[in-house]
């Protein structure tokens, strides 16, 4: 399927069967590193929602380190699974804040959409819907992913600003972090270009003790100061079913059950394409469903397969030893957040830079097709990052792909479960619109 993979990634499709105790390890380090940052950032968005912020946090390590391992061991694959990022927002800010549900029913809503997503993963809904997406638009699903991700990296870097005129603007590079994320970028294009192993790791160290330096960050900052661990006795098993019969509390279930589904598909059809291993989609497929249980139950928001994966695979990650290693220092961060602080943005930025450089190549494999396969592709490679959501680039594609191969008189070119998407991610627009959903 692939005639042109970044070179790293390429080496692991070649040797997907060759381990290395210590480029996994380091792997999964690199990983961890690379998003770490979710854990102080999801426990922020879910203040919002009402939740104790130590509760929040408490709860988002245990869900990405059981994840984790549970990945790890049943499927064999270096992935790491963590709250997402846009998914936290549409929890807090659209069902919370916006359609009034208590977070405890957001919680049950989360839980309920992870039996709905387990179901779909384990049984031949999952090999059906793989084969009836078009190669082209599966592929441009990474891609555009790819593109979201570098935004991120370029916003966090301060290399990309706002701008009240032209939306957006190149920022002021004379800035202490965005120089620092310029710098950190060229030890990691440097490194990576002379091959040498754990760059990223080797990197971010590299760029944090630059930010020592450069006053960006201080050791002052470092505060030892126990967390609240009793805090997280107020989201364990806390969700609640109270109203589960209810239009809100089923329009809330119906939303996060098409984001998680489609975003976890699009993001992890990428890495296994990534590791060489696509054909062994549905296991890790299936945990990332079982992990949306698990975040229900711990009291954390909806989970994906983290798009962060690419600094692990470029890292070298092929297999399960690099999942157990990040879900250890998940687990273990419950200790070392102070140190983890220390990690500016402008160098973790510059790891998702390097990141959506490697996704975006992805756009070689695309295969010539026709005027409207390629509408469809630029729909979603534009729209993911334009939009700032995935699902919504998905869905905006899959939507126009199918009603331009009906009104060109081609319908017959178009799957059943391809028009059983697009009608779902159309009534899926529709209840949004209709309950005031914004995300």
């Amino acid at each position: 399927m692939n005639e042109r993979l970044p070179n790293n990634l390429e080496q692991n499709q070649a040797n997907v069967f060759k381990t290395d105790l210590k480029t996994e390890i380091l792997a999964g380090v690199t990983t961890f590193i690379a998003s770490v940052y979710i854990i102080m950032t999801n426990a922020l968005i879910l203040s919002d929602a009402g939740i104790n912020p130590d509760a929040a946090m408490i709860a988002t390590i245990l869900t990405c380190s059981i994840s984790t391992v549970l990945i790890g061991l049943f499927s064999n694959t270096p992935f790491i699974v963590v709250p997402g990022m846009g998914i936290n927002s549409l929890f807090t800010y659209t069902i919370v804040n916006s359609m009034g549900l208590p977070w405890q029913e957001a919680l049950g809503a989360v839980f309920i959409s992870g039996i709905i997503f387990t179901i779909i993963a384990s049984t031949k809904i999952t090999p059906i819907l793989m084969k009836s997406i078009p190669s082209n638009l599966k592929h441009a699903i990474t891609v555009g992913v790819g593109f979201f991700i570098l935004f991120i990296g370029l916003q966090k870097s301060g290399l990309v600003v706002s701008n009240e005129n032209t939306m957006v603007a190149l920022g002021d590079i004379t800035q202490k972090e965005t120089l620092l994320s310029i710098i950190t970028l060229l030890i990691i294009l440097v490194l990576n270009a002379r091959n040498v192993g754990g760059n990223l790791l080797i990197s971010i160290i590299a760029g944090t003790i630059l930010a020592l330096f450069m006053g960006v960050t201080s050791l002052s900052n470092l505060d030892f100061a126990s967390f609240n661990i009793g805090a997280f006795t107020d989201v364990f098993l806390a969700m609640s079913f109270k109203n589960i019969l209810t239009i809100p509390f089923i329009v809330a279930v119906f939303s996060i059950t098409i984001v998680i589904v489609f975003e976890n598909m699009g993001i992890l059809y990428g890495q296994m394409e990534a590791i060489g291993r696509s054909d062994e989609f549905q296991k890790p497929f299936t945990i990332a469903g079982i992990s949306n249980m698990i975040a229900g139950m711990f009291g954390t928001s909806p989970t994906i397969v983290a798009a962060e994966n690419f600094s692990g695979i470029s890292a070298g990650a092929k297999g399960k030893i690099a999942a157990f290693t990040s879900g250890m220092l998940f687990l273990a961060s419950l200790f070392l957040i102070p140190i983890l602080k220390l990690i500016p943005d402008g160098v973790i930025s510059s790891v998702l830079i390097f990141i959506g450089f490697l996704m975006i190549q992805t756009f070689f494999d695309l295969k010539k097709g026709d005027l409207i396969d390629n509408i469809a592709i630029i729909f979603i490679v534009t729209l993911i990052p334009l939009t700032y959501n995935i699902v919504n680039g998905i869905a905006l594609g899959f939507i126009v792909y199918t009603v331009l191969k009906l009104a060109s008189g081609r319908g017959k070119e178009v799957s059943v479960p391809m028009y059983i998407l697009t009608a779902l991610f159309i009534l899926s627009f529709i209840m949004n619109i209709s309950m005031g959903i914004v995300h």
